[in-house]
């Protein structure tokens, strides 16, 4: 089984794939973001 590099994985994406995964990427930055609040949230409902 071949082993994917990721580096040589990223040089063949074509520009539009690399565009599209940058225009996604804040909606995933949000997401983390909200759920780490809604983790500690959780928490300080459990602990308290």
């Amino acid at each position: 089984m071949k082993r994917k590099e990721y580096y040589t994985d990223e040089m063949e994406k074509s520009l539009e794939e690399k565009i599209r995964v940058l225009n996604h990427q804040k909606y995933y930055t949000a997401g983390s973001i909200v759920l780490m609040f809604l983790v500690l949230l959780a928490m300080f409902l459990i602990l308290n």
